[in-house]
Order: C-alpha cells, then sequence, then structure tokens
C-alpha cells in the first residue's frame, strides 16, 4: 500500500502539472462561460499578433522599396575633389576606384544646371543636367534600365557638332512640358558665353532620345541626362564633377569608402547615399518602431484577457486544487499547473497569429492589394515584406506578455489553504 502510495505521489510531483492543465483546457465544463473566456483569449492574442506581424511587413516593405528606390537612382559612393575642382583624370581615378574590393561599376558624372522648355505649353522647368557615359552609368544606376520610351543608350551615339544632341527625360518633366520620344525642347543654361552683345545665357536645342520613369518624383521631374563630353563643355568642366560608385552590395560602404580614401589621397572627398539619407531613413526606423509600439498594446490588452481567463479557472477548481494538496502536491507544482495553462493559450494564439500574418501578407503582396492611386503615389500598391528575424521577435514578445500575465493568477491559486478549499465546496 506505501508503495503505492509512494508511486503515485512520485507520479503527480513530477508529471502531473501538464497533464491536469491539459486536462482543464480540453475537458468539457460545466461553465461554458470560463470555455468562452478562453476561447477569447486565444483569439485577442492571436489578432494582435498577426496585426503587429502585418504592421512591420508593411513598414519593412516601405522601407526596402523607398531605400531601392534612392539606391537605385543613385549610386552608393560618391567621389569629389575637394575645394570645388573637378576631376580631370578620369581614367586614372576610375582605375584606382576598381581596385577596391567590393566595387562593380564606377561612372563620372559632369553636373550643370538650367531651365528646359518646350512642347505646346512652352512652360520652363528648372532641370539638373547630368553629364554621363551611358556604358559606364548602367553599371552604377538604374536610371538607363528604367526607361519607359525611347533609349538611354542613344546618348552613346552622340558627335561633336551635331544638332540637337539627345537629352533623357523623367517622365513628369515630360509631362509637365507636354513632350514625348522625338520631340524638340530648349535649354537656357546656367553657363555663360561671350557674345558681341556681352555675356549672355547659353541656349540650345535637344532632341527628346527617350524617357525614365525613377520611381521618384523628385528624380523624374528635374534630372535630364546627356553626354558627357557635350555636358563638360556646356559646363565648362573639365572632366567630371564627381565620381558615381556602385558596390556589390549596399553592407560593404563603410570597407569602400575606407579603400578608397586611401587609394585616391587627401585631395578627395567621398560621401554616400546613406549618410546623404539620414534623416530620412532614421525617420522611416523611428515610425516602424512607434509603430510596433502602439500595435503590441493590443497583445497587451489580450494577455488581460488571459488573466480573467486563469482567474475564472482557479475559481471554479478549489476543490480540485484542495484535493490534489491533499494527495501531496506542492504550492509550486499548483503554481506550475496555472502557469502551463496560460503559456498553452498564449503559444496557441500567438502561433496561429504568427501563421495568420505570415499568409495575409504573402497573399495581399502576391495580389498587390490594396491598390494605390499611381498619380497620387509613386507606388501602385501597397508592398509587403516579412521577414523571418520579425515574425520572431513577435512571437517571442507575445509568449512573454502571455506568460507575465500568468504570474498573479498562478501564484494566488499555490497560496490557497486545502483545508478552506474542501471546506468552501
Amino acid at each position: 500500500m506505501s508503495d503505492a502510495g509512494g508511486r503515485e505521489r512520485s507520479r503527480i510531483s513530477f508529471g502531473y502539472e501538464l497533464f491536469v492543465a491539459l486536462r482543464y483546457l480540453g475537458a468539457k465544463r460545466k461553465q461554458t462561460f470560463v470555455s468562452l473566456i478562453t476561447f477569447i483569449s486565444i483569439l485577442g492574442v492571436g489578432v494582435g499578433t498577426a496585426a503587429l506581424v502585418i504592421s512591420l511587413a508593411l513598414m519593412t516593405g516601405f522601407e526596402q522599396d523607398i531605400k531601392e528606390h534612392i539606391f537605385g537612382g543613385n549610386a552608393h559612393i560618391m567621389v569629389e575633389r575637394l575645394r570645388g575642382r573637378e576631376i580631370g583624370e578620369i581614367r586614372s581615378v576610375l582605375s584606382r576606384i576598381s581596385s577596391v574590393p567590393g566595387v562593380v561599376g564606377s561612372s563620372p558624372v559632369a553636373e550643370g544646371f538650367g531651365l528646359l522648355s518646350g512642347g505646346p505649353t512652352a512652360t520652363a522647368k528648372y532641370a539638373v543636367f547630368y553629364g554621363v557615359d551611358p556604358a559606364l552609368e548602367a553599371k552604377v544606376t538604374s536610371i538607363p534600365s528604367s526607361m519607359v520610351s525611347g533609349s538611354f543608350q542613344q546618348l552613346q551615339g552622340w558627335k561633336e557638332g551635331e544638332s540637337q544632341p539627345p537629352v533623357v527625360l523623367g517622365v513628369d518633366m515630360a509631362r509637365a512640358l507636354g513632350v514625348d520620344t522625338g520631340d524638340r525642347v530648349q535649354a537656357m543654361l546656367m553657363s555663360s558665353r561671350l557674345t558681341p552683345w556681352g555675356v549672355l545665357p547659353r541656349t540650345l536645342w535637344f532632341r527628346v532620345a527617350g524617357i525614365f520613369d525613377a520611381g521618384f518624383f523628385e528624380y523624374n521631374s528635374v534630372r535630364c541626362y546627356l553626354p558627357i563630353t557635350l555636358a563638360s563643355r556646356l559646363f565648362n568642366v573639365d572632366g567630371a564633377t564627381w565620381i558615381s560608385v556602385r558596390l556589390r552590395d549596399a553592407s560593404l560602404i563603410p570597407e569602400a569608402e575606407e579603400g578608397i580614401r586611401r587609394g585616391l589621397g587627401q585631395d578627395f572627398y567621398v560621401d554616400d547615399m546613406p549618410r546623404q539619407n539620414r534623416s530620412l531613413l532614421s525617420a522611416l526606423r523611428l515610425e516602424k518602431v512607434l509603430m510596433f509600439i502602439a500595435i503590441s498594446l493590443i497583445v497587451m490588452v489580450a494577455a488581460l484577457n488571459i488573466v480573467s481567463t486563469l482567474i475564472l479557472l482557479v475559481m471554479e477548481k478549489v476543490r480540485d486544487i484542495g484535493a490534489l494538496v491533499a494527495m501531496g502536491a506542492t504550492s509550486r507544482g499548483i503554481m506550475a499547473l496555472f502557469l502551463i495553462q496560460g503559456l498553452v493559450i498564449g503559444l496557441v494564439g500567438t502561433v496561429s497569429g504568427v501563421s495568420l500574418g505570415l499568409v495575409a501578407t504573402k497573399v495581399m503582396d502576391t495580389l498587390k492589394w490594396p491598390a494605390l492611386d499611381p498619380d497620387v503615389y509613386y507606388l501602385s500598391h501597397v508592398p509587403f515584406r516579412a521577414r523571418p528575424l520579425d515574425a520572431l521577435g513577435v512571437a517571442l514578445l507575445a509568449v512573454a506578455i502571455s506568460f507575465l500575465a500568468t504570474l498573479y493568477p498562478s501564484w494566488k491559486a499555490s497560496r490557497l489553504d486545502p483545508v478552506q478549499a474542501l471546506h468552501y465546496e
């Protein structure tokens, strides 16, 4: 008899918590209200977790899309001479830059400014002219591959002395001027020329060789691309204003910058796109953190339902708790029993919520829903990018909140006096 009692006590001491907790959650109860509250708790954790996964995927999608447009229309690194001087020895500089590990392309740029007019509206628009080599530019930015009409490579075929040289416009610039591929536009350049009537602005007619869409209004409405030899002559640039550098991966920027500085010496200034767009990227990260905190409150509210569920369950199982204590269960065991119940509720809600969130983001991104008006937004649809690390962080947060919600009810159950509990029943 004593051996049987010892075996029974050993089973209670080491394996009963999980067994009883699952029995309480799975058994049909007379008080269906407690079962309803349990279901609501699981549903609350699941909905909150799914909302958190979807919101993080949304913010990650926007952040990655903006970075892709910024890095697509610009080089990772820009190299300039100090004290405002141009880069005359282009071939030598390009050779030294190309020898730096991680560099996959470099292109000289001759920059100038002016006004562009043409089309039936005769509207004059401010323009930034970039003189580039089309073959080299294609290795550095995505502009040559973003053409909606015409060809970027037509800049390569321009010859000195040719009338109406080619120019490539952004789609918003072309729309504002009312011109299309093949039309003529007139430029008034901010570089003076000496004439018998004095110093006058330089004017020139161009032929629209193509129209690009970089995805950013700032690029599409201002940028114009010319052959670099023509831009150097028009804007009195000896060689190039700066050198654009493309890397194999943006994460290599710090090492590549240091290598370029060592290779070129102290006469050159090296800058990068993350530094130039530091305020925008910081704002995106801050917005993502704030949205994470705000949506996390939904999970915390759902955790309050777990507290209510366990308190009601403790009240319902007072006699069972007294019987377990009388059979040898310890206060720690009783506490573990209800902790397990709360964790099971949290785990079921978390797994279902994370799964629902990942499926929802995949479906919405595949269907490109919700759609956006391209005339108002630079995107045609809301991008969703769910990262495994974000999903793991959401799951750990939801489980941690669920665990904290179980502490008070579990502690309260462990403090019950078995004599009073049985007498109460």
